[in-house]
């Protein structure tokens, strides 16, 4: 009677221990617990874009940046790094926190805050500035009422322009370190404002532009002049 009674047991435990499969799910289950607790414990997410700008026009400072074709844009507020140029190359860390807009009835809103980013390529405005190694020349008529800030905008989209253009006249320019310059002056083209940047390269001390570039000043969206045609190329 005792044997048949310990040989019962011995049945009913083999059939209530746990199969291969009942322990890969557990260790599964516990692995993805782990991998939870450690997200908690670290909110940080980290990314790499290519810079664009920074916006100090706002409550918040913002950091623009591109991810492919996509635009996107943090808050600055906790970054005091400002050396980026628009194309660079840098690794973000960032955190979801909320932001409060002002005259919005202090209404919380979800953000992306920069913690810390880092450049780790330099874009064709870095090289641009390496390998030229001089300010670009520019002139504008009083007239226009255009402020410094404003003027320090525009010399940006220039240098970005000049950076990244593929006419010859500018990459040898580039190459021979000769005197690039611009014009400045406001135009009305289709019934929309904009500023109109003449290039050129300085030759003793006269200047001849050899290309138009319309500033849409409500995107910042660059066009180069097509004289013979009339019409804006967006560029790039």
């Amino acid at each position: 009677m005792k044997k048949i009674v310990a040989f019962s047991l011995l049945i009913y435990c083999i059939s209530c221990s746990p199969g291969p499969e009942k322990n890969k799910d557990k260790k599964t289950v516990r692995k993805k617990e782990i991998q939870q607790i450690a997200v908690e414990k670290d909110p940080l997410q980290r990314d790499t874009i290519e810079f664009v700008s920074y916006n100090d026009d706002f409550d918040y400072s913002q950091l623009n940046g591109k991810k492919g074709k996509e635009e996107i844009s943090y808050i600055n507020d906790q970054n005091n790094d400002r050396s980026f140029l628009r194309g660079d190359l840098i690794a973000i860390e960032y955190k979801k926190d909320s932001i409060y807009i002002a005259g919005d009835g202090e209404t919380p809103q979800n953000a992306e805050w920069i913690v810390s980013a880092k450049k780790i390529k330099d874009g064709k405005v870095s090289k641009f500035r390496k390998e030229y190694n001089q300010p670009i020349k520019y002139h504008y008529s009083k007239e226009n009422e255009i402020s410094s800030t404003y003027l320090d905008h525009l010399y940006k989209l220039a240098e970005y322009y000049i950076a990244n253009s593929k006419k010859d006249l500018i990459k040898i320019s580039i190459k021979n370190k000769e005197q690039l310059g611009y014009s400045v002056e406001k135009q009305k083209k289709n019934e929309k404002d904009y500023y109109v940047l003449g290039i050129y390269v300085e030759f003793e001390h006269k200047v001849s532009p050899f290309q138009w570039l319309y500033i849409d000043p409500e995107t910042d969206t660059i066009y180069e002049y097509d004289l013979p045609n009339d019409k804006l190329i967006k560029f790039p």
